[in-house]
């Protein structure tokens, strides 16, 4: 009698995959109950891959975050939709389920982590456009400490390790039919499915791209939750609306919504009425900075710490720069973010255009605007128009928000960085090159020129981690741990700066050549803890120190001013000096007086005080509605007024 052979032992036999079985194996499953399964497991990957997510965004510490997230959260179970897509389409390009499975897992637990140590040192989430930081990931990993960054690598690789077991558990316990050995009819059946699902899937997530494009299905379907997009804080908006929603909310969109009656004979009367103004301002002006060196200075993470609640200082840090402050017009700078927004704060100086302004999702214009433009009117163009050279000094690398791009488009005619900078002299054990190495170029840079300069100087000596930067910190109280070793280190770095800055205006003030300095910080730090956060509200955590020093006699008369938006930081310079100012400056001079500052969903009036957009008296709102038409026609608009009113103003 022939032996009985099984199938088990026929499937062993079979040169094949191991994890292909054939049809005429009685144990094999159905194709039928195979996409049934398919169905079921992918929905459960993607309900996982929300979950984890949700807890990334959130935080497993939060109170009632469960009950949060499965009973009162219509937004998980939409992002579970979108991943759910995001899995169908990689099965329908792989052909292997579990392979689409592992790929989404493990990339939603890389984000998650990414998005945490986000959060906190920065206080925001991930966004779309972070992608661009990917190209440089010596600046991600030196912003966080090294334990931390070795602990990420390690989930990271566990994470691998653990979806490839997946993938082999799965294939073993679920294997698929082998595709040359189905009949005919169930092949069509299996490649029809993937061409269907494939291009079902394309359709949506294009869909996903275009999330804020008019009548867009995803961004209906999440309203239809009665979905509040919280713009102004994107960490509410993300909490509120799933990692997933929050994501899609910030998808790339135009800069601005063209404002009404936006035209060619609309921007010629703006511009007439503020070549009016600007002559009016000018009448009983006798300065000039024509002659003048212009310096700006964007000091990394400069702050007031002793300005905060929840903590003491042994002394203060910036005794030095506090004098300076009481001798000039100065104040303090309110910060888009904490812990972040460096280049949309040197973004908001060199154009005198508002973040507040544009769309929610134009969260970087160095990322997302200024490269897409042949050239983009700033003051570098306003100052080479008057006679100055244009110089960048940035001692970091090129790459950093696309910087070296942005000041081509602009018109600076140098660029000096990490790697072209005369000295890279550091402080202890800080990595970063110093303030006062910073400095010496700046005034190098001036000894070098007959002609007068606009520099634009943005340092990096205080940027994060401060861990274990000097020997010396300034002694901390009222707080423990890691966060008072942050915050002394941090303080120490801050008594260097004040130091430098003093001797560099010191150096200025005994030459002959004639230097105005503005001098701001671009942000707080990301060192604080939840104490100290919960202790500073309103503005607090968003506010730094400025001043514009001129080393010409009578120049520094001491006027102290509200908070302001660093959009309103040139024609402040030009009062200074009292020097002339053009059409454009003269439009942001009038809004100045009205409204001091702006940032996304919050007004300061002129004296510095929160006020409602709906509150605001009708001669305020004619002036913001001047301020959205010029800043659309110059930026995506068709820059029918660029010419009247900053004349000379592009490259």
């Amino acid at each position: 009698m022939p032996s009985f052979v099984t199938p088990q032992e026929r499937a062993a036999e079979d040169p094949g995959s191991p994890d292909e079985v054939v049809v005429d194996n009685p144990s094999s499953p159905s194709l039928g109950a195979v996409l049934r399964r398919g169905l079921l497991g992918s929905l459960q990957a993607a309900a996982l891959s929300a979950l984890v997510l949700e807890i990334g965004t959130l935080g497993i510490f939060m109170p009632r975050w469960f009950k949060d997230l499965f009973l009162d959260s219509g937004a998980f179970w939409l992002d579970t939709l979108v991943l759910w897509v995001v899995i169908g389409f990689l099965w329908a390009v792989l052909g292997r389920l579990s392979w689409a499975i592992a790929a989404v897992l493990t990339t939603t637990v890389v984000l998650a982590i990414a998005n945490i140590v986000k959060m906190q040192y920065r206080e925001e989430p991930i966004y779309p456009s972070d992608r661009d930081f990917l190209s440089e990931p010596g600046f991600l990993a030196s912003m966080v400490s090294p334990v931390a960054l070795v602990g990420a690598g390690l989930l990271v690789v566990v994470v691998l390790v653990g979806a490839a077991w997946l993938v082999t558990r799965i294939e073993r316990r679920h294997p698929r039919p082998r595709l040359r050995a189905l009949p005919r009819r169930h092949l069509l059946v299996v490649l029809g499915t993937r061409l269907g699902v494939g291009l079902l899937t394309v359709l949506l997530l294009a869909q996903a791209a275009q999330f804020n494009q008019p009548g867009n299905i995803w961004r209906g379907l999440y309203e239809l939750r009665g979905n509040d997009w919280r713009y102004w804080n994107q960490k509410t908006n993300y909490r509120s609306n799933g990692f997933v929603g929050g994501f899609l909310f910030n998808m790339p969109i135009d800069a601005m919504k063209q404002p009404r009656g936006y035209d060619a004979a609309t921007m010629a009367d703006v511009a007439d009425r503020y070549t009016a103004l600007a002559e009016r301002v000018n009448a009983g002006r006798t300065g000039s900075l024509d002659d003048v060196n212009v310096v700006l200075v964007l000091s990394e993470s400069f702050s007031d710490p002793t300005s905060l609640e929840g903590f003491e200082l042994g002394r203060d840090p910036i005794p030095r720069t506090r004098t300076v402050m009481r001798e000039t017009t100065s104040g303090d700078m309110l910060a888009q973010m904490y812990g972040g927004g460096t280049a949309n704060m040197e973004f908001e100086v060199l154009t005198g255009q508002s973040l507040g302004l544009f769309r929610p999702q134009m969260l970087s214009p160095y990322q997302m605007l200024v490269p897409e433009q042949d050239d983009y009117p700033s003051a570098v163009g306003w100052f080479r128009s008057r006679g100055h050279d244009a110089i960048a000094v940035h001692p970091y690398r090129v790459g950093m928000y696309k910087r070296e791009q942005v000041y081509e488009r602009f018109g600076f005619e140098d660029f000096v960085h990490d790697t072209t900078i005369r000295s890279t002299g550091t402080i202890d054990d800080n990595p970063y090159i110093s303030d006062a190495a910073a400095f010496d170029e700046v005034l190098a840079q001036i000894d070098g020129h007959d002609k007068p300069l606009l520099v634009n100087l943005v340092t990096m000596q205080n940027h994060i981690p401060v861990d274990g930067n000097y020997e010396d910190p300034v002694p901390v109280s009222g707080v423990g741990g890691g966060e008072k070793d942050r915050i002394g280190q941090y303080a120490r770095g801050l008594e260097h700066t004040d130091e430098a800055l003093a001797d560099f205006l010191a150096e200025l003030e005994d030459s002959p050549e004639k230097t105005i300095v503005l001098f701001y910080g671009d942000h707080l730090p990301g060192i604080y803890g939840s104490s100290v956060k919960e202790a500073n509200g309103g503005t607090a955590l968003h506010r730094t120190p400025f001043f514009i020093w001129s080393n010409q006699p009578g120049q520094n008369v001491p006027r102290a001013l509200p908070v302001t938006s660093p959009a309103f930081f040139l024609p402040l310079l030009h009062d200074v000096a009292d020097a002339p100012v053009p059409p454009y400056l003269a439009l942001l001079r009038e809004v100045h007086r009205h409204v001091s500052a702006i940032q996304q969903g919050r007004l300061l009036d002129g004296s510095g005080e929160p006020v409602e957009e709906g509150q605001i008296d009708a001669r305020t709102g004619r002036l913001l509605d001047d301020m959205r038409l010029v800043q659309y026609d110059f930026s995506i608009g068709e820059r029918f007024a660029l010419d009247a009113l900053w004349p000379g103003s592009t490259p």
